[in-house]
């Protein structure tokens, strides 16, 4: 069963650096922005080291994230399959099997969405 609540500090840093080439703000300058030192911030950066809750969500918000966005690999996924109703709909599959079927469905509401504007 995928453990839902393990955090791969490398992958957390990987997107807060994505998110701040993205925004075009140097590491200095995002560390100022939520107070830490320069230093600290490329620890996190480079997953060796992992911040209190709020700094991370002072990071997200800079960027205009969620802390799904930063912990997690696809967080829309993530908000499908941890929904009672989805749970109760799929009783017999892993969590490997709701994950396909949500990224099946998101795949399926873009299809629409597309033929929708054409």
């Amino acid at each position: 069963m995928e453990n839902f609540h393990e955090i791969d500090l490398k992958a957390v840093g990987a997107r807060i650096r994505n998110a701040r080439h993205e925004s075009k703000i140097t590491q200095e300058k995002a560390a100022e922005l939520v107070s830490l030192s320069s230093q600290f911030w490329s620890r996190i950066e480079n997953g060796h080291e992992s911040a209190r809750i709020g700094t991370y969500l002072q990071i997200a918000d800079i960027f205009g994230l969620t802390l799904d966005d930063l912990f997690y690999d696809n967080p829309a996924v993530t908000r499908i399959c941890k929904n009672p109703s989805f749970d109760a709909l799929l009783p017999d599959c892993t969590s490997f099997e709701k994950n396909v079927i949500a990224e099946l469905l998101l795949a399926a509401r873009e299809i629409l969405f597309r033929a929708r504007k054409s």
